[in-house]
C-alpha cells in the first residue's frame, strides 16, 4: 500500500490509497486470471491491470455496497 509492504488483513486503506500486488505474487493463478478476465470493480476503485495496481478513488457509499448487511447486528457485535 503506498509502496510499502502490508500483511495486515484488516488494514485500513484510504482515499488515493494505490494497492499493488508484490512483483513475487504477480505470478499466481489468482492474479493471472483478474489481468485476463477483469471483472467489474465498485466505482470507488480504479484497477491498472497492467500495473497490478488498485487505487482507492472514493470512500463507498452505503448504496455502493451490494451484498446484504444487516448494520445493527454489527453496531451490536462491536458494542460488546
Amino acid at each position: 500500500v503506498n509502496g510499502k509492504k502490508v500483511d495486515i488483513a484488516s488494514f485500513k486503506v484510504s482515499v488515493n490509497d494505490v494497492i499493488t500486488v508484490c512483483e513475487k505474487s504477480r505470478g499466481s493463478e489468482r492474479f493471472k486470471m483478474f489481468a485476463e478476465n477483469p471483472k467489474a470493480l465498485p466505482k470507488w476503485l480504479e484497477a491498472n491491470v497492467e500495473n497490478f495496481e488498485g487505487k482507492v478513488v472514493a470512500e463507498p457509499a452505503r448504496e455502493d455496497i451490494d451484498v446484504p448487511v444487516n448494520e445493527t447486528l454489527i453496531v451490536e457485535l462491536y458494542s460488546k
